[in-house]
């Protein structure tokens, strides 16, 4: 019968490379912040006093968090607002689109001087703002109310898609 006779130091170098191996799988990767990826914070934010008519007895802000925070208000509150005649789905179709910004993008934290993703930014500050909860439960309540449309609740799905891929 034929031995085998391995050494130790090749047992060793082996046992290393499989650690590093290993180690590599573990670790994230870290987001780049390139001039074609990043976001600038006060787009995710968005601006506070930039309040249109959405309709005529409705005022809503169109950009960033705020305007994400305004249209699930007036989702969630659709049946008081008789004026909004689609279900909802104009609302639902621009807080996707919104959502679908920062999507594949990142944001550059300049106090650490870390680049992050942008969409956790987001959930970041939503969960901040004084009259939202959490993003993704927020969208859940106005999925259970029954005044959207069904398309309008496709687009939610498609908000809840968007917030979990990321």
């Amino acid at each position: 019968m034929k031995k085998i006779r391995i050494k130790e130091s090749d047992i060793r170098k082996v046992i290393r490379r499989y650690i590093l191996e290993n180690e590599g799988e573990l670790e994230e990767k870290k987001p780049r912040c390139l001039t074609d990826n990043t976001i600038p914070l006060d787009e995710i934010v968005g601006m506070s006093d930039d309040y249109t008519d959405y309709t005529s007895n409705v005022k809503k802000r169109l950009n960033g968090i705020k305007g994400m925070v305004d249209s699930l208000d007036i989702l969630r509150t659709l049946r008081l607002h008789p004026n909004i005649g689609d279900g909802g789905e104009h609302l639902s179709y621009e807080l996707m689109n919104h959502l679908n910004k920062f999507r594949n993008k990142h944001y550059f934290d300049e106090t650490n001087s870390d680049c992050h993703s942008a969409m956790d930014k987001v959930i970041e500050l939503y969960k901040e703002n004084e009259h939202g909860e959490e993003l993704v439960k927020d969208i859940e309540k106005v999925l259970k109310h029954n005044d959207p449309t069904p398309r309008a609740k496709e687009y939610l799905k498609r908000c809840l898609m968007l917030i979990k891929e990321k």
